[in-house]
């Protein structure tokens, strides 16, 4: 039977994926990113508060399930809205789950509230039934470029060779990433059969693929360079293409149609919410895209989550790129530019680690669809000849069970999700257990609560890095009123403050409190980056119950951020809140910088 080979390994492939899901089944999948992709449906659809003015049902969700340990999800609207920082693509393709849920969640015993355990299952169900489309449809691409044999090869390779499968399997079921690899394995089916025969069937779906994957991210509008700049590899192929477009300009604009009506939920949310039909929602200075300087080696060697690094078998596609140009040439151009562009975004983001929600960089998971054609080329020209072939083998292989591996201790949290080093890396490579005080080689740990402390000085060199103790002004203090309500500030750079990778800073200072206690002094320190501020801590005074007429000092440990320019400002003061005339002395500022 035509394709046998390939089907059952599509059927394997699948088989082990849902396995694996049941077997390690997670409470709670609607959190962190996910519950702000996910907003959108009981905000609409249980609470009919899309522009979440009502404060009471979001607060009663974070006290109940605890999705995360803060709203960051939302930004700040214009008129009291609160405005969903992520696009609405992940919520439209839960959608069909939730309504099941939200249908059967009361007949079987559980609250109709959207965040329930009917809902998680189902969404959880959908979301991998999805992600295994997306095999599916790998498949089909394959079978048009290479045999069965060589289809089921490479199913499996991308199947169980990548980190498709930590976020598919383990614990991005409902990110992003795999549901975009499914959408970019229909673009690209959809652009292949559609330059083999043009049809209104194949026309609608590049422009819904697009759409969808526009709208579960908005970067990856960069997909579109995959339909325009394929079969552009010869004058002759470019001639035809042209000659298709010509003859079918019908099919470009019921595309063009179906991308737009695809996009619009989000652009219809936010003039809704924002009045504006384009609303940058990523506000936080500390986050966002720097496109003029991408954080390229460390996106692709570094031991924190190099992409080579963790996803070795990908240095093989990357060099059979050149191979596509003969073996799969209307390809070649497509892949090569896009890739490049992906690239530089996915790795001009601040965060380019994209946090601890994935093994190796998850960020480039939609793309192996189209890097699944140049690992092909790759491997069959090693495979022709004779000094080569039994290495490809054992590469291949030796990739696999590495990434299997390597995924099982990220799992069982042998690898740091994000604080990998390489030191850490050598001391745990193949190891089924940390050893004794490995964890000493990861990069620091920063808390996600309120409250910071260095704790372990040892490792660290002190020096005072600003004192004012203010002995020019009458009665050697400085008095805070409602006209001057700002100690003198330290203002150093990143870079002036340290060259290591962080530091602690430590502010201390007195506050005298007199006969009555009506109002205290708060410390702050920032960072500022073009003029916006992030990482913001300001801490009021701890003063003792019954203290009277004494010096009460008070110090605050600050950890610096992962800062978006070493040029970045820093700055630290004492703030007079209230207006209240209070008295401060003995402003100090220390770095401790790693040994």
């Amino acid at each position: 039977m035509l394709g046998r080979i390939s089907r059952i390994a599509l059927l394997a492939l699948c088989t082990v994926t849902i396995a694996v899901r049941c077997a390690v089944p997670q409470r709670d999948v609607l959190t962190w990113d996910v519950f702000g992709y996910y907003l959108y449906l009981p905000a609409a659809f249980i609470h009919d508060d899309i522009a979440l003015r009502d404060h009471s049902w979001l607060d009663q969700v974070m006290d109940t399930y605890e999705p995360s340990s803060t709203l960051y999800q939302l930004v700040d609207g214009t008129e009291g809205e609160r405005v969903i920082k992520y696009s609405s693509g992940m919520a439209v393709l839960y959608a069909p789950f939730f309504c099941a849920a939200h249908m059967l969640a009361e007949p079987l015993g559980f609250p109709a509230d959207g965040f329930s355990a009917p809902y998680q299952v189902a969404i959880t169900i959908g979301c991998l039934a999805f992600a295994l489309l997306g095999l599916v449809l790998l498949r089909k691409v394959l079978l048009h470029f290479f045999d069965d044999r060589w289809a089921a090869f490479l199913l499996v390779l991308i199947g169980l060779g990548t980190n498709w499968f930590q976020l598919t399997a383990w614990d991005g079921t409902l990110l992003t990433h795999s549901a975009l690899f499914t959408l970019y394995a229909l673009l690209l089916l959809a652009t292949i059969r559609w330059h083999a025969s043009p049809s209104w069937r194949w026309a609608l779906c590049i422009g819904a693929s697009l759409g969808l994957i526009t709208l579960i991210r908005p970067s990856e509008l960069v997909a579109v360079l995959i339909p325009l700049l394929w079969a552009l590899h010869d004058p002759e192929q470019r001639r035809m293409k042209w000659q298709a477009v010509r003859k079918n300009i019908p099919h470009i604009v019921g595309a063009v149609v179906l991308f737009l009506f695809a996009v619009s939920p989000q652009l219809i949310y936010w003039k809704f919410t924002t009045g504006n039909w384009i609303f940058y929602s990523y506000v936080n200075p500390g986050e966002g895209f720097d496109l003029a300087t991408p954080h390229l080696r460390p996106f692709l060697v570094s031991f924190r989550k190099g992409w080579f690094i963790y996803t070795p078998l990908m240095l093989i596609a990357i060099g059979g790129i050149a191979l596509l140009w003969k073996r799969i040439p209307q390809a070649f151009w497509a892949i090569i530019i896009f890739l490049l562009m992906d690239l530089w975004i996915v790795s001009s983001w601040s965060c380019w680690w994209y946090a601890g929600g994935s093994f190796s960089s998850r960020s480039m998971v939609p793309t192996y669809p189209l890097l699944a054609l140049a690992l092909g080329a790759a491997l069959q020209w090693a495979w022709k000849r004779r000094f080569t072939r039994i290495a490809v083998v054992l590469a291949c292989g030796a990739f696999l069970l590495l990434n299997l591996f390597q995924t099982w201790q990220w799992t069982q949290g042998i690898f740091s999700k994000e604080r990998m080093t390489k030191a850490y890396y050598k001391a745990v490579f193949l190891r089924t257990s940390v050893p004794d005080q490995a964890e000493e080689l990861l990069l620091v740990s920063r808390s996600l609560g309120a409250e910071e402390r260095l704790v372990d000085e040892r490792r660290y060199n002190a020096r005072e890095a600003f004192r004012a103790d203010y002995s020019d002004r009458p009665d050697s203090v400085l008095t805070l009123t409602s006209e001057a309500p700002f100690s003198p500030a330290m203002e150093t750079t990143f870079e002036g403050l340290t060259n290591k990778d962080h530091a602690w800073v430590r502010t201390s200072a007195k506050f005298w409190v007199g006969d009555s206690l009506d109002a205290v002094p708060t410390l702050v320190i920032h960072f500022e980056h073009d003029g916006g501020t992030y990482k913001y801590m300001a801490r009021d005074w701890e003063v003792p119950k019954n203290a009277k007429n004494v010096w009460v000092p008070f110090t605050l440990d600050y950890i610096t951020p992962e800062v978006r320019s070493k040029q970045d400002k820093m700055k630290a003061y004492i703030w007079n809140q209230r207006g209240t005339p209070l008295r401060v002395d003995d402003l100090v500022i220390e770095v401790f910088e790693p040994k």
